[in-house]
């Protein structure tokens, strides 16, 4: 794990972090991957505005969007060839995470992704999972997002739930998961729920364009006072 200096002898709040379209850009090439596999299989092939939503899981959001075909079908063919289309980083996020990292945050990622294809999408992005605390996939979780239970194992992991936290993520849900958490939450704008209005009536200075700059304004307010 990269080393971690701070001069407070009281370490910053922990930065909880969304992965998809958050820290990796992931549904540019997650909505062309499950438009080449329904053409190929010769199923309606979704628009990107189709495939915005995302259901509890992968599966019911496959079974959505062609209900009553054989999902396994797809999944089959889907896995076959997504490992040969990488998700890259959102530019800067390594800048960001190691910045945090150097002024004593401790760094943690909580998504509804499964572990299938996780720490590839983080190698084939180029952020080392040393970068963090804990990973905490969907089956790390008791509940997931928008519950705020998803974030349990992070307050395990810190010994006790931290209000001071701040979490950082792209969708609706993220903001409502850490809204009854009672926790902070900043907006990035790199997700395709800014289609649908994301991120609401968040104020200005709680949005930012990506995760670049979430350690400038974590220097500029004071999580504890300001969220």
């Amino acid at each position: 794990m990269f080393p971690r200096v701070y001069n407070s002898p009281v370490p910053p709040a922990p930065v909880i972090f969304d992965l998809d379209d958050t820290l990796i850009e992931s549904f540019p090439t997650y909505a062309r991957i499950h438009q080449q596999v329904a053409g190929e299989l010769g199923w309606p092939v979704p628009t990107r505005e189709d495939l915005i939503a995302y259901g509890r899981s992968w599966e019911d959001t496959l079974a959505a969007l062609w209900p009553g075909r054989a999902i396994d079908t797809f999944v089959r063919r889907y896995d076959e060839i997504a490992e040969a289309h990488p998700y890259p980083s959102i530019a800067g996020a390594e800048g960001a995470l190691q910045e945090l990292r150097d002024r004593g945050h401790a760094i943690y990622i909580v998504t509804k992704r499964t572990k299938r294809r996780l720490h590839l999408r983080l190698q084939q992005a180029r952020l080392s999972v040393a970068l963090f605390d804990g990973i905490f996939a969907a089956e790390d979780q008791p509940e997931l997002k928008p519950s705020p239970a998803c974030f349990a194992p992070v307050w395990q992991a810190c010994g006790a739930r931290h209000p001071g936290a701040v979490y950082v993520g792209d969708r609706h849900e993220d903001r409502r998961a850490a809204e009854a958490a009672g926790i902070g939450f900043l907006a990035v704008l790199t997700g395709p729920e800014v289609a649908r209005g994301f991120p609401g009536d968040l104020p200005p200075e709680r949005v930012l364009p990506t995760v670049a700059a979430v350690p400038d304004r974590l220097s500029a307010v004071s999580v504890a006072k300001s969220y």
